[in-house]
Order: C-alpha cells, then sequence, then structure tokens
C-alpha cells in the first residue's frame, strides 16, 4: 500500500458538521486542502472501538515545563532527535498547515533502567516555540516487557492515549497533523471568539486501523504553525526520562505544507532542514541519518551516552 495514495481525512463537508456539532462553529476559514493527504479504508475498524484516555500528570508523557525541545546547542537536543523545518539559524520563517509520516513500531530492549521510554511523532510547532500539535506511537520497556500505545498531545493541552489502537513492533503508522482553519465558537452567551481546529489522524496500515481525534480535542487559542517535525523522543514526567534502546526506526513519506510551498505537501529537504541529535541527560542517545528518497526518508538510530 502506498501511505502517499491514502488519506486520513474525511470530506471536509463531513469533517465541519461534525466540527459543528462539538464546538458550536459558525464560521470557518480552511487553507487551501493539500495534496497527497492519507484516508483510511472504508474497511478499516469503527472509530468507537477506541476510547480516549487522558494520560496523569503522575505518568510518562510528553510534556515538560517550559519550551517543548530541550535546546543544547545547534543542531543538539536533551529530548529529540529526528528532523524540523524550518531551520531557525537559516533566518527563515514559514506558515505550516499540514505533516505526514510513516515508521515502523520498533522493537524496544534494556538499557540497564528499570523501565526506559520512547517516542515516536509527527507534528506542527514546538520546534522554538511553547506549543506542539503531535500524534504517535510509544514504545516503553517497562523493566520486563515491551509496552506500545497510540497517543496524541496539544501541548500545553494534557496528552491522551487511543486506547484499543493496535501498535506492535514491526506494525507501519502513518500519521498526520492537519491544521484546518479558524473557527468562531460560543464563549458565553453574549461573546464569541475565534480559536483554530487541527485534524490529527493516525493509521496502522499493517492492521487496517485508522483514527481522527474529535475536533473537541483539537480545537486551541492561537497556534504559530511556525514549524513541522518528524521525531524521536526521550518521553519527560518531572525530567527527561531514560531512552529507550529502540534500535533503528526508518521514517519515510516525510513531508509538509507551508505557504512556502503553496498548501503543497512537499519533502523536507525543500526547506533549511534541522538534523537534530538527542543527548538524553538520563543515558542514551539518538542520531539521525542525512535526508534520502529525494528529501522525504532519513533513519534515527539508538546510541549510548
Amino acid at each position: 500500500m502506498n501511505p502517499k495514495g491514502l488519506n486520513l481525512m474525511k470530506g471536509m463537508s463531513c469533517f465541519l458538521a461534525a466540527a459543528a456539532l462539538i464546538i458550536a462553529a459558525t464560521q470557518l476559514q480552511p487553507p487551501t486542502n493539500p495534496t497527497g493527504s492519507v484516508q483510511a479504508g472504508t474497511n478499516y475498524a469503527a472509530q468507537t472501538a477506541y476510547v480516549l484516555k487522558p494520560i496523569p500528570s503522575s505518568a510518562v508523557h510528553h510534556q515538560l515545563t517550559g519550551l517543548p525541545r530541550i535546546r543544547l546547542k545547534e543542531s543538539t537536543s536533551g529530548n529529540w532527535s529526528g528532523y524540523a523545518v524550518p531551520l531557525d539559524t537559516a533566518k527563515e520563517s514559514d506558515v505550516f498547515s499540514d505533516v505526514q509520516g510513516t515508521w515502523k513500531v520498533p522493537t524496544v530492549t534494556s538499557t540497564g533502567k528499570s523501565a526506559a521510554y520512547s517516542s515516536t511523532w509527527v507534528g506542527i510547532d514546538g520546534y522554538d516555540n511553547g506549543t506542539v500539535e503531535q500524534i504517535g506511537s510509544e514504545q516503553d520497556w517497562t523493566g520486563s516487557r515491551q509496552l506500545n500505545y497510540v497517543w496524541f498531545e496539544m501541548y500545553p493541552n494534557g496528552a491522551y492515549e487511543i486506547t484499543g489502537f493496535p501498535a506492535s513492533p514491526g506494525d507501519v503508522i502513518t500519521a498526520q497533523v492537519h491544521y484546518v482553519g479558524r473557527v468562531v465558537v460560543k464563549a458565553n452567551r453574549n461573546r464569541t471568539e475565534e480559536e483554530s481546529v487541527f485534524q490529527l489522524t493516525i493509521e496502522n496500515v499493517t492492521k487496517k486501523a485508522s483514527y481522527t481525534v474529535p475536533a473537541s480535542y483539537t480545537t486551541i487559542p492561537a497556534p504559530e504553525l511556525a514549524s513541522a517535525e518528524w521525531v524521536m523522543e526521550a518521553p519527560t514526567g518531572r525530567n527527561v526520562l531514560p531512552l529507550a534502546d529502540f534500535g533503528t526506526v526508518s521514517f519515510s513519506n516525510c513531508e509538509a505544507a507551508s505557504l512556502h510551498t503553496d498548501e503543497v505537501l512537499s519533502p523536507i529537504s525543500t526547506w533549511a532542514a534541522d538534523p537534530m541529535t538527542m543527548v538524553d541527560p538520563s543515558g542514551g542517545g539518538a542520531v539521525p541519518t542525512s535526508l534520502s528518497g529525494g528529501g522525504e526518508a532519513f533513519s534515527v538510530s539508538w546510541a549510548a551516552k
């Protein structure tokens, strides 16, 4: 199956109808729909099979007080490895409306710690600002076995696990974050305000399962839409957690859409990109390869600290 030929996005009219029921939207000005987005097949499991469960602040999640990305020095991070665009030191600016990517759920192994953690995701924002809209898979080592699940987060709002959604080592995952546009919502009886709606989708290509997060969870006040990312992350609680040994994860079909590309999905190499190396202060690290596959593929390998 060619992920470019998939399209997790519903028709815009169906999505707006659902959004109207959820957030009482009365007006929408979406950007042009990017091409090449992904859609689930009609034989996929029903959305009702999955339940959203808040990930408590006391558990492993994907937030840290302050900026989502811990900047150490140029192209080096304390919790992210992979690629981000645009590269801020290149003095570039852009407005992103879409990001997507594909990877296989990795097998993780013990690193000598009692527990270790890893997240794989795509997202908009977070590279150089204080919000991030992201969706992906989690692969943790509990001390005796591997634990997998899929999740999303509209940081600084809390993260949610999509319970019941299949995720096993070797499964091919495709994920997408799409900025739909601004809506006018009722704040109270006499006042309205504008907020921004995203459509977050994830697909297990191997197991033929897909999920689109309801708009009530993906409507936020004022995103900057300033960057797009494809990331292996060391999750955080109060501090960065030990990074699980995930071996090597290969990303493909890594594309984004922005004003610069006239809302058409284009490979990472379209922009000045930052290949981020992770140096996890809790142990371990991760290093990305150079871009390949026409500028839309790369791998990230775990590396002992």
